[in-house]
């Protein structure tokens, strides 16, 4: 009976050290990787979550300013002259927007809504029926958490509401 050669190559000098070092587990360790590839993604994690943040912070602001404006208007539908108490009404109407300024108006115009007359002025002349309006807007600065590339470091955020009462 004749034996086959051995074809397998002998292994180098150092693969024999390691191995007889820390066996088969020697050859492929990968202690660490997953340390080394948490440290890669956790500041873009962190990136992603502030930015997500701040969105949402933008978007509460906006509703809270175009809701000022609202509460402003309606008050101004009950008492339509009394402005200072409409600006009051925004402001109320938010509390958590500091910065918030606000601006009341009142007036007449055509339902068509052409010809409109501020305050004080005479009504207009209309085919259709004239009606009353309050307006208000409001305005407030919002500032990110963080300054991102390419973006302005504050936003002006508006809201209008005009509300029409038939007389």
């Amino acid at each position: 009976m004749t034996r086959k050669a051995n074809t397998k190559k002998p292994p180098s000098q150092n693969t024999t050290r390691l191995l007889l070092r820390k066996g088969w587990r020697g050859l492929r360790s990968d202690e660490g990787s997953q340390l080394v590839e948490l440290a890669l993604v956790v500041p873009l994690l962190l990136l992603i979550f502030t930015g997500a943040v701040d969105y949402g912070r933008a978007y509460f602001v906006s509703m809270e300013v175009s809701s000022a404006a609202e509460a402003g208007a309606l008050y101004g539908l009950q008492n339509p002259t009394d402005t200072a108490g409409m600006k009051t009404a925004a402001a109320l109407d938010s509390p958590d927007l500091p910065g918030l300024t606000s601006t009341a108006s009142y007036g007449t115009e055509c339902s068509d809504g052409t010809s409109p007359t501020p305050n004080p002025g005479t009504p207009p002349t209309c085919a259709v029926n004239v009606v009353r309006y309050v307006e208000v807007d409001t305005t407030a600065t919002y500032k990110p958490i963080i300054p991102y590339p390419g973006m302005p470091s504050q936003f002006t955020l508006t809201g209008k509401t005009r509300m029409r009462l038939a007389f």
